[in-house]
């Protein structure tokens, strides 16, 4: 294990356990808030169950009998008598009681409203909502506001409303001495509802944070794999160079050869051999720049075209028996910006693939590549590249583009991935695969923009 790769674990395990930490923090931070709202709650039931007797009894309009001697006050039993002769505890004898008022009416109705509006504004400090009923559940005070006097249809509201209330917090009962005098009922308030949410925002954070981290691994695997294939190609291109060029010497040693070169067949041989060393040796020196962008210049992709079919042509052991290839372009000459070299690679691997695909028709393999505008408009040159063979399985024919896919036997499944790369990338072109039957036949087409393109820097395979 690499200190890179250490590096990228230890930030994942501490960025998600830091996210965990953060998510129990919050969800604890909840449950302590609602319990903040329940005990504020209790706490107002509590007031107010205190207050029920007092004010009862300040609103009793029976009033109460008062000791004539020392005050001493008793419950007025019977409303008709309006004095008599009680026992007094404090005088110790008996004494005379007369009916007194503890308030006017007009002061116990001050008192009352008082008390109520006093509990109103406390209500309507809390940041939920609240209801006071009474033993029967009958709205008294909602939101801190006086009920009394409302029409049945708001009363009914009300009632609904509590049953809402209720499914969201248990009522809590309002109980003066050992009697159960009401229920209050309350909700939950904006700032809990939002603290809620705060646990699912940070799932969906952590979550997003892993994605991240996941396409930035895949990201850094993918650019370490291409580093991979970069050096490779560089070491290849550098193993070949040398019996490369001690091929072309020996070769320009044969053609300086009287004898050799005065016999037709051999000078022939020799050209072909000079013309594959010297292919070879250019391959060599762009795999050997791998990693940088290729330098684009104006060229006719018509003679890049006609170049590449008649070197297959030329070699009838590269096209193997029975297989035809067909070139139809017109004879007018497009310019576009490009790397011939590359397109001419892309090219070749196209149709080896499609005369591989040839191999074994009874009916003679038949390789075409055509070279004329686009259908739908004059701004861009196509090439398609079409064969009479076996055709690409309809369940791969997704991924003949994916890097390492092949269904060749000993394939490495770069050649359609670094083709696109080249076409797509450096050409700004397309290339797509436009049908595929099997036992019928395959068409691909390439796109290619006529001459607008930028020049680059250098002279070699990305």
């Amino acid at each position: 294990m690499n200190n890179s790769f250490r590096r990228r674990v230890f930030f994942i395990l501490f960025a998600s356990i830091t996210i965990w930490i953060f998510l129990w923090y919050t969800h604890d931070l909840v449950k302590k808030l609602n319990q903040s709202n329940k005990k504020d709650c209790e706490t107002i039931a509590w007031l107010w169950a205190g207050v029920q007797y007092p004010l009862s009894v300040v609103g009793d309009e029976s009033g109460i009998m008062s000791c004539t001697v020392c005050g001493y006050p008793i419950k007025r039993l019977d409303l008709s008598l309006e004095s008599d002769s009680f026992f007094c505890p404090v005088c110790g004898d008996t004494t005379l009681f007369i009916h007194t008022l503890r308030l006017l009416p007009e002061e116990r109705i001050k008192v009352i409203d008082f008390t109520r509006k006093l509990f109103g504004d406390l209500v309507n400090r809390l940041d939920f909502p609240t209801i006071f009923a009474d033993e029967n559940n009958n709205p008294q005070i909602v939101d801190g506001q006086v009920v009394d006097g409302l029409p049945s249809g708001r009363i009914m509201e009300f009632r609904k409303r509590m049953e809402i209330l209720a499914e969201q917090n248990e009522p809590i009962p309002i109980v003066a001495g050992v009697d159960t005098i009401g229920n209050l009922f309350y909700g939950t308030s904006p700032l809990s509802t939002e603290m809620r949410l705060i646990p699912f925002l940070e799932l969906g954070l952590l979550f997003l944070i892993a994605a991240v981290v996941y396409m930035f691994l895949r990201v850094e695997v993918s650019r370490d794999k291409d580093m991979s294939w970069v050096g490779f190609a560089r070491e290849t291109a550098h193993q070949i160079s040398t019996p490369l060029s001690s091929l072309m010497g020996w070769i320009e040693l044969l053609k300086d050869d009287p004898e050799l070169s005065a016999i037709p067949d051999i000078n022939d041989a020799l050209e072909h051999m000079d013309a594959d060393v010297n292919r070879l040796q250019s391959i060599a020196q762009r795999y050997g720049q791998m990693g940088r962008r290729p330098r684009l210049q104006p060229i006719s992709i018509e003679s890049t075209v006609s170049g590449v079919v008649e070197y297959f042509n030329a070699r009838k052991g590269i096209l193997g028996s029975g297989v035809v290839l067909e070139l139809r372009q017109s004879e007018d000459e497009h310019i576009i910006n490009g790397n011939s070299v590359l397109i001419g690679w892309v090219l070749e691997n196209l149709i080896k693939n499609a005369v591989a695909s040839c191999a074994g028709n009874q009916d003679g393999g038949r390789v075409t590549v055509g070279c004329e505008y686009a259908h739908s408009t004059e701004t861009e040159i196509e090439i398609r590249i079409s064969d009479n063979g076996h055709g690409i399985p309809y369940r791969d024919q997704g991924r003949i583009f994916q890097a390492g896919f092949t269904t060749r036997k000993g394939g490495w499944g770069l050649g359609l991935s670094l083709a696109r790369r080249i076409i797509e990338e450096y050409h700004n072109g397309s290339i797509r695969l436009l049908s595929s039957t099997p036992e019928v036949g395959t068409v691909f087409s390439i796109l290619l923009p006529l001459k607008g393109g930028g020049d680059n820097d250098n002279n070699s395979v990305g």
